[in-house]
């Protein structure tokens, strides 16, 4: 069971893709609609994809795995979206690897992961904003070159920042908590002990 199958790795890789896509996909379209609601995507990610999440932990309960997959898929997110910078990454793989000690000390059960993986979610928001946090003007000035307008810069950075940034990692972290216990009850027929 602690040992790794080559069958582990091309299902974690399989799974990060499936979830790197499908985070890139969700972005997208809450960026189309205001700053306010893409600030609300990783909340809206977390209950969505939750059960991605518990199928990865429960089919592959090993050491590593939670932390693997958050960073692939991460890593992919970040690379198709133009949002590739290590803070971003790392952050969000640094909490899934204190997620993984948390589940290797106390076990996989539901609580646990649902408070991991609202961790998770939540280290997205603070990822996304550590540009606006420490590098604002020069995060601006990119985007004015992308060809946003100065006004649709100024609400963006207004919703990832201060009291918005706080609330959206709260929120994040509930949907991440509600998207783990709508996992289990999808995946309850298929992992005996999720009953």
């Amino acid at each position: 069971m602690n040992s790794w199958k080559i069958s582990d790795f091309v299902l974690i890789g399989i799974l990060s893709a499936l979830y790197g896509v499908l985070v890139l996909g969700i972005g997208a379209l809450t960026v189309l609609l205001s700053p306010a609601m893409h600030a609300l995507s990783p909340a809206l990610i977390g209950v969505l994809l939750g059960t991605v999440f518990l199928f990865v932990v429960k089919k592959i309960p090993k050491f590593g795995a939670i932390t693997l997959f958050a960073a692939i898929s991460t890593a992919l997110f970040a690379g198709f979206s133009g949002m590739m910078y290590v803070p971003f990454v790392g952050s969000v793989t640094a909490v899934a690897f204190v997620v993984d000690l948390a589940v290797r000390g106390l076990g996989s059960r539901i609580p646990v992961l649902a408070t991991g993986y609202g961790l998770i979610q939540a280290s997205y928001v603070f990822g996304g904003a550590i540009p606006l946090l420490f590098f604002l003007e020069q995060e601006m000035v990119r985007w004015q070159e992308a060809g946003m307008d100065m006004e649709r810069i100024q609400k963006f950075v207004e919703h990832s920042t201060g009291v918005f940034l706080a609330a959206g990692m709260g929120i994040a972290f509930l949907g991440g908590v509600i998207g783990i216990y709508i996992g289990r009850q999808i995946l309850k027929k298929h992992f005996r002990e999720l009953n």
